[in-house]
């Protein structure tokens, strides 16, 4: 299935019947009076949290949603049926927005909670309501009111504890794929992600938290460079950020540590917010790079970045490293939902070259 986390659909709900004008009409029964019913209630519009759902797929391509009008009201009393109400399923997450005031109506973000979009009209009266001592024969009736319309925008930011950033071909998806349940395509060329995957990582009898992974950034990404750009949003929600950073040597000469540097300049330049998260740096690739070397070029790439925070060294190819990581990242998410107890803000700035 493709993924969409962005959509731009039309709703309407449903318009109210019209009242009825009708007298009873019975043999022996000369003035029987009025006995028009009123219209029914026009059908609403109403949006789902679904936990099942982890796309905007379905409003992708399906961009109208009208819910039914209410019937018009009979005579002999009857009363106009209702409007079938909708239900729009979207996944939890879904922060859902007016398109043309940019005004943000509602986010969904526990399962199964229900938000009402476009409210149905109110069916009209018939002239059952106007008899009264002076007026027994009224020929009036209401018609129904109008149902709300919206163009609404649909956004999906992913609910996960901790988000994956990094250059392309850093071996974010390796790492996710090493850690949890996620499969994402892997291969030895940039952008192989090209949307975000989450994963459940288990590290014991009840202890677990999500992980996120989204496409690389490069420099230039909160202008639109690259694809990462489009997928900062899903890190805004995250309670920490893990930077992988390749440790092996590249072949063109690239700096692993400019690279770093230009990744925390994005994020900063994207959102202040998303740029002071707790921030922990991962080396990764630790397999490609002789054991004789290792030590040194760790101390070497925090020294040149002025990084004071968590470090931490693996190769997730190798399954080498994780279980510390994963120990210490269970221990901070499961800190989060202790209000009385700080929590650490560690992350690193971007100098200016050495």
């Amino acid at each position: 299935m493709k993924f969409f986390d962005e959509a731009l659909i039309d709703i309407s709900a449903g318009h109210g019947g019209a009242g009825c004008v009708s007298f009873r009409r019975e043999k022996f029964i000369p003035f029987g009076g009025p006995n028009g019913g009123d219209g029914g209630r026009g059908g609403s519009v109403w949006a789902v949290a679904d936990l099942n759902i982890n796309t905007l797929i379905d409003y992708r391509y399906t961009r109208r949603f009208d819910a039914k009008n209410g019937e018009a009201g009979r005579g002999s009393d009857q009363f106009g049926a209702a409007g079938e109400d909708i239900e729009m399923r979207m996944p939890v997450g879904t922060i859902i927005s007016d398109a043309e005031t940019g005004e943000v109506m509602v986010e969904l973000l526990e399962h199964g909670q229900r938000a009402l979009l476009a409210k149905g009209g109110d069916g009209g009266f018939g002239n059952l309501h106007f008899k009264s001592s002076t007026n027994r024969s009224p020929r009036q009736k209401t018609p129904g009111w109008p149902g709300e319309a919206h163009k609404l925008q649909l956004e999906l930011r992913v609910l996960a504890d901790v988000g994956l950033l990094g250059m392309p071909n850093a071996g974010k998806s390796t790492v996710i794929a090493a850690i949890s349940n996620a499969r994402p395509k892997i291969a030895d060329y940039p952008f192989t992600t090209l949307h975000p995957n989450l994963g459940v990582v288990r590290v014991g009898p009840e202890r677990s938290f999500v992980v996120a992974d989204i496409p690389g950034l490069i420099e230039g990404a909160s202008e639109g460079a690259g694809l990462g750009h489009q997928f900062l949003r899903h890190l805004q929600r995250t309670r920490l950020l893990l930077h992988i950073v390749d440790a092996a040597p590249f072949d063109d000469g690239t700096d692993p540590v400019a690279q770093a540097k230009a990744i925390v300049a994005e994020l900063k330049k994207y959102d202040p917010k998303l740029h002071a998260k707790p921030r922990w740096l991962v080396f990764n690739k630790l397999d490609m790079v002789p054991v004789e070397e290792r030590e040194a070029r760790i101390k070497d790439y925090v020294r040149r970045l002025r990084w004071k925070g968590p470090v931490f060294a693996i190769s997730a190819l190798a399954r080498d490293g994780l279980q510390p990581l994963l120990e210490k990242i269970q221990n901070h998410v499961a800190a989060q939902h202790k209000p009385d107890e700080p929590l650490p803000d560690q992350r690193f700035e971007a100098p200016a070259d050495e």
